[in-house]
């Protein structure tokens, strides 16, 4: 009998009970989506605005050009650390055993 309770679909949504935990799963998954969205905007945006022009005109750094070590290099190292500190800071560590 119990099993045939578990597999009834009569139910209104309103009744689900919503765990705690996928609140804040959610919420982290949206920053997360965020700080990529911000990371490629930033990384494209930098390449294209610094690397517009003559390439001769081009300023290098360890024989790169540095519309690429600050688009990329930079860039990847700035977020690199954001990220870690969320993840120390505004992550949080779930029990899911329940």
């Amino acid at each position: 009998m119990a099993a045939k309770a578990e597999n009834d679909r009569n139910y209104r949504f309103e009744d689900i009970e919503i765990d705690p935990r996928f609140v804040v799963c959610e919420s982290e998954m949206k920053l997360t989506f965020a700080v990529w969205i911000a990371y490629t905007i930033v990384s494209v945006a930098l390449c294209y605005f610094l690397g517009r022009g003559d390439p001769s005109n081009y300023a290098y750094l360890w024989g790169v050009p540095l519309w690429m070590a600050v688009g990329v290099w930079l860039t990847t190292a700035v977020f690199f650390v954001a990220v870690i500190l969320i993840t120390f800071f505004v992550f949080r560590n779930m029990d899911i055993s329940k």
